[in-house]
């Protein structure tokens, strides 16, 4: 015995079309946003480990630029003892700071920029690295092996390492947040460390009773240079930031500093003594003491480090809020995606319930008026009598929606044949649709054949064969260009999209490479602003058309000449050819054409530059472009195409923020 078919109702075919799509939405959501919100949650431990790293680090940093102004100053003063017991206090601070740094700099090992793996070795206590170098570094100043500049050049070089290491975890902790901020604090801690170099490359000096003149030109240039970031930085701050900078460049420290600093860099070269006696020489002397430098110099330095840990803690706490804020934006999408999912589904059961009792309904009329009725009134038809069609069949009246007019269908089947008009009606319409249908799937073809070129052309080196693929690539550019040409004919839109904007020159060369002859087009474009993604494909698409047929009606060798820049009310962009050109009845026709798209039916399509011209008849309408053709200089014509401000980012030059990456 056979089986019986399963029974497959409308209701339940409406609740899976409704409930597929519903589930398969709620899992997709849920996914993206546990995706998001696990990115939120690893963001957020990147900037706690980012803060208690960052900590480390600068403990270190500023444990060594004390070890280096102690080294600085026992250099300077090698027989004297006053410098002996900060020294010892300075390195054991450095030893303590380093302990602390290793595990951080340890997690940084597995990073992939080559400058931070080399930075993060040298601080995680494994082989050979600071430890060791700082040690080898002590012994010769204790063995007084080391001048100054050379202590000098290697605690810079030891910072350095840790600069790129605190700018590795900021950059990881900004990721996704401002990093305008994170750049500025990487900037300030540019500032600080040159700071640092100066005031102990100056107290060296102090204590040396004399600064030649290779350290008077290093600390011309560390003090030019720290001044000048912080001016540039300066306009930037923003919060505790710019009130720490403020209190910084307002206090006496700072200005007694500068004038101390001044001092040194502005020193007469030759002193009077040495001038008077007829020996002149590089004026070493100084007129600052050590006391006097080290107040000022050491509460300046307070308060600078004071201003870089405000503007560090600003890009972690941004970057925390940011990091939060993802995570609260993931956890009410899901729960208000789940309440709206969950309603919908239990809407279209409600829905599809009462839809089938009305079907159901509709079912049963219709059997009692096929079953019984309808035999009737054909047998007396037949018969040769006479048949009140509105006293025999009763109107079925169901509403007016699609079970409605489904009742309405069957009342006028009973009746009458479509009439002619509404016959050719649902021809055309159909022919159409096939028109769209097959449209679309060339175009889908021809995407796929380009997909598949491009993995061909990507694996393939010989050269030869490479240029053949890369002129089947053209030809396949062109056919889903004509296959966009039919789309947009048809009435709909072309599949191809593009949301991002794109500058004018890109988009003109685009539509070049879309043409048999682009080799003879010559491009001459101004800076201006870029187009809007909505409108990108269109510009291109109506651009194309205009130089293919430029490219068409000229001679083989001619160039065709594309020119583009501002005009009033937008840009314009001007294809010019060296053909033939129009007689004054063709440039009407063609001015006709373009002023107003018109309607035509496609089964009535004529040739390949007719088309064209209606293709771009219908973009120039779609957008508010205006296309104009008129006799060209050269003997061809030239077509100017204005494209509105609308269609333009203004907002994006008017911000001086064009640029991006």
């Amino acid at each position: 015995m056979a089986a019986t078919p399963e029974r497959r109702t409308i209701r339940g075919q409406l609740t899976r079309i409704v409930l597929i799509p519903s589930v398969c939405f709620l899992l997709l959501w849920t996914a993206a946003t546990a995706a998001g919100a696990v990115q939120a949650a690893s963001m957020a431990a990147a900037v706690g480990d980012g803060r208690a790293g960052t900590a480390a680090f600068t403990r270190l940093a500023e444990a060594l630029r004390q070890e280096r102004l102690a080294t600085m100053v026992r250099l300077g003063d090698p027989g004297g003892d006053a410098a002996d017991a900060p020294l010892e206090r300075a390195r054991s601070g450095t030893d303590r700071a380093l302990e602390r740094a290793e595990p951080h700099a340890e997690e940084l090992r597995s990073g992939a920029d080559r400058d931070v793996l080399r930075s993060a070795a040298r601080f995680d206590g494994r082989g050979e690295g600071a430890p060791e170098d700082v040690e080898e570094l002590r012994g010769g100043v204790d063995g007084g092996s080391v001048t100054r500049a050379t202590a000098l050049e290697a605690y810079d070089a030891l910072l350095d390492d840790l600069r790129t290491l605190d700018s590795a975890l900021l950059d990881a902790a900004a990721d996704g947040a401002d990093g305008s901020a994170a750049g500025l604090a990487e900037t300030l801690v540019g500032v600080r460390e040159e700071y640092s170099r100066a005031e102990a490359l100056l107290a060296g000096a102090i204590a040396a009773e004399g600064m030649d003149y290779q350290e008077t030109a290093h600390f011309t240039y560390l003090t030019a240079s720290y001044r000048d970031a912080l001016e540039q930085a300066e306009p930037d701050l923003r919060g505790p930031a710019r009130d720490a900078y403020t209190e910084l460049a307002s206090g006496d420290a700072w200005r007694r500093t500068e004038r101390l600093s001044r001092g040194v860099v502005t020193r007469p070269p030759v002193s009077d003594e040495q001038a008077a006696a007829g020996r002149p020489a590089w004026n070493t002397g100084l007129d600052v003491g050590a006391d006097e430098w080290e107040r000022a110099a050491g509460r300046a330095g307070e308060g600078l480090r004071e201003l870089v840990a405000t503007q560090r803690a600003a890009v972690f706490d941004g970057a925390e809020t940011a990091a939060h804020t993802r995570i609260a934006l993931s956890v009410a999408g899901a729960v208000l995606t789940l309440a709206a999912g969950a309603a919908a589904i239990i809407v279209a059961g409600r829905s599809s319930r009462r839809l089938t009792e009305r079907l159901c309904r509709l079912r049963t009329e219709t059997l009692a008026v096929s079953d019984t009725r309808l035999p009737r009134i054909v047998s007396r038809v037949q018969e040769g009598g006479r048949v009140d069609l509105g006293d025999a069949l009763p109107q079925l009246s169901y509403g007016t929606d699609e079970i409605g007019e489904v009742a309405d269908a069957f009342n006028t089947a009973q009746r009458t044949a479509v009439g002619a008009a509404v016959k050719q009606a649902e021809i055309r319409a159909g022919a159409n649709r096939v028109f769209l249908g097959i449209a679309y799937r060339n175009q889908a073809l021809v995407q796929r054949q380009l997909r598949l070129l491009d993995e061909i052309e990507y694996a393939e080196e010989d050269p030869r064969t490479l240029d053949k693929l890369f002129r089947l690539d053209h030809l396949a550019t062109r056919a889903r260009r004509y296959a966009d040409n039919l789309i947009i004919l048809g009435g709909a839109h072309s599949a191809r999209r593009w949301r991002e904007p794109m500058p004018v020159v890109d988009a003109l060369r685009a539509a070049i490479s879309e043409t048999e002859d682009y080799q003879r087009v010559r491009l001459t474009c101004a800076p201006g602003p870029p187009l809007r993604g909505t409108a990108v494909a269109d510009v291109v698409h109506l651009v194309a058309e205009l130089v293919e047929n430029a490219t068409q009606f000229s001679p083989a060798g001619a160039p065709v000449d594309v020119i583009c820049g501002p005009a009033p009310g937008g840009m314009a962009v001007e294809v010019e050819d060296r053909g033939l050109g129009l007689t004054p009845e063709g440039y009407a026709a063609a001015e006709r054409t373009l002023a107003q798209a018109p309607e035509f039916d496609v089964m009535a399509l004529q040739d390949e530059p007719r088309v064209g011209l209606f293709v771009v008849a219908r973009l120039a309408a779609r957008h508010g472009i205006a296309v104009r053709l008129a006799p060209s200089a050269y003997g061809g014509a030239r077509a100017t195409v204005l494209v509105p401000a609308a269609l333009l980012e203004e907002a994006v030059v008017a911000g001086g923020h064009g640029g991006g990456r």
